[in-house]
């Protein structure tokens, strides 16, 4: 079952675990933790990829720029229109004399045959600006894709933030009723109660700010489901386990759910030591399937035919004419060819401006092949480091119920807890001991989160599709998740 984070609003732990019975009032007697309160629907990373990708306005905009670059080609493709012409001779002014010759009546057709041998270079130019709008609007989806799942995963981030940050609060509320207890049966020292009541207040106000956190990812998340207006209360559901990596990088990390830690602490392998997986990718990334690198390419080809048509361009106006002559009964053909002299060549600053444009066309791609696979060999390397540190984090207890490093956190702060009330350790120790707690919980949440996102991103610097490929990256929840 995925495992939810939701924003307690209720009492998530009993305060009176510090308590002894004779002093532990009824509102605080509880014997389990209160059920969190429901804060609205549960969404999923799927249905958020799903809303961006059907309403998202960056991608219709990017549609609607790949129809402009149809309907640039449909233009490139069509021939010119010819002209017809009549024209009278020897004509009578209406009212006037008789003119004595033989009215002549001509009708002719004259066909422009510059489309004609622009015609190729204009398609080619048209159909390459067509494939480079669907390669943007590929890379557009994917990059929102991207920026949806990394709003996703901030809110999850923010939830267990405030959620341990809350729980931190009302811990340390039951530590403040225990201390004013034992201070008014004159066993303990006011100097506890007063450091503990001053601990709780700086907790709840980190717990106001964390939620505040929240609030504005939630937001943020919400521009990407229809409606940002409307900030619905709403819970995110994740996998409580690392996601899988792709097989060029998966085949030495282990990220299974019985992975246990090694003997030797990953950070304490020697400097020169080899890195644990080496990807093929770190010799020569491919780029081809890359949407910002097909369309680059395909503007470099579409500079190319702009320079082919300009280079035609040179003789314009090129026209033959075909008609019929009538003069005194007799008809006759008139054919002709109407050709400028390029004595002047006027197109020379335009090819020398389709020449640039091809150059700048040809070095963006370069760049664009340069910078991406740098980003392939980035992404790989997060992806594997975070996938590495996620394992470790994520091994299971000897119980296989939960991460032994959560279980740890635990058991700290219960040991505490229990040398606490037997007077062994100073509240100081119990203290430090909760924030511990704390910050053990969001680092572990952090880095799965953190392992998450450095996955999609490997996949869409790679070129692939996010919302194709998600399903196969999702491993089996952890047993014993818990629904929060």
């Amino acid at each position: 079952m995925p495992h939810i984070f939701r924003l307690l609003l209720s009492a998530a732990v009993p305060l009176a675990v510090l308590l002894p019975p004779s002093a532990a009032s009824p509102a605080l007697a509880q014997t389990a933790p209160a059920a969190p309160v429901s804060a609205g629907p549960l969404i999923t990373l799927r249905q958020v990829l799903d809303s961006a990708a059907a309403r998202y306005p960056a991608l219709q905009a990017a549609q609607a720029r790949v129809r402009a670059a149809r309907g640039g080609r449909t233009t490139a493709g069509t021939l010119g229109n010819p002209m017809l012409a009549y024209q009278v001779e020897n004509a009578r002014f209406p009212g006037g004399a008789a003119v004595g010759m033989a009215a002549e009546h001509m009708s002719t057709a004259t066909l422009p045959l510059m489309p004609l041998y622009q015609r190729g270079a204009r398609v080619r130019q048209a159909d390459a600006t067509v494939r480079a709008a669907e390669a943007d609007a590929r890379a557009t989806r994917q990059q929102v894709a991207l920026d949806a799942a990394r709003a996703y995963y901030r809110t999850a981030v923010a939830a267990v933030s405030a959620d341990a940050a809350l729980n931190l609060a009302q811990w340390l509320d039951s530590v403040v009723v225990y201390n004013r207890t034992r201070v008014g049966q004159g066993v303990a020292a006011e100097a506890d109660l007063i450091r503990s009541q001053l601990e709780r207040d700086r907790a709840v106000a980190d717990a106001g700010m964390e939620a505040a956190e929240l609030a504005r990812s939630r937001a943020d998340l919400s521009a990407f489901l229809g409606d940002p207006g409307a900030v619905r209360e709403f819970a995110v559901a994740l996998e409580d386990t690392p996601l899988a990596l792709p097989p060029a990088l998966a085949a030495n990390v282990d990220i299974g759910h019985e992975t246990r830690p090694s003997s030797m602490s990953p950070l304490s392998r020697p400097a020169s030591a080899p890195p644990a997986s080496t990807s093929v990718l770190e010799a020569s990334p491919s780029v081809d399937r890359r949407p910002d690198v097909v369309a680059a390419r395909e503007r470099v080809a579409a500079a190319g035919a702009a320079t082919a048509v300009e280079q035609r361009m040179i003789i314009r106006e090129l026209g033959a004419t075909l008609g019929v002559k009538q003069s005194g009964g007799v008809n006759s053909v008139i054919a002709g060819v109407s050709v400028p002299l390029p004595l002047f060549d006027q197109n020379r600053g335009e090819l020398a401006r389709a020449r640039a444009e091809q150059d700048a066309a040809a070095f963006e791609l370069a760049a664009q092949e340069r910078t991406a696979r740098a980003e392939i060999l980035g992404a790989e390397a997060a992806a594997r480091v975070l996938s590495e540190r996620a394992a470790a984090l994520a091994a299971r207890d000897s119980a296989g119920q939960r991460a032994a490093y959560l279980a740890r956190a635990d058991e700290a702060r219960a040991i505490a807890l229990g040398a606490y009330r037997e007077g062994a350790v100073p509240l100081l120790q119990v203290l430090d001991a909760a924030r511990a707690w704390g910050e053990a919980r969001v680092a572990y949440y952090r880095t799965l989160y953190a392992q998450h996102e450095a996955v999609l991103a490997l996949l869409v610097a790679r070129g692939e599709d996010l919302a194709a490929a998600l399903p196969t990256l999702t491993t089996a929840p952890a047993r014993g998740a818990s629904t929060r």
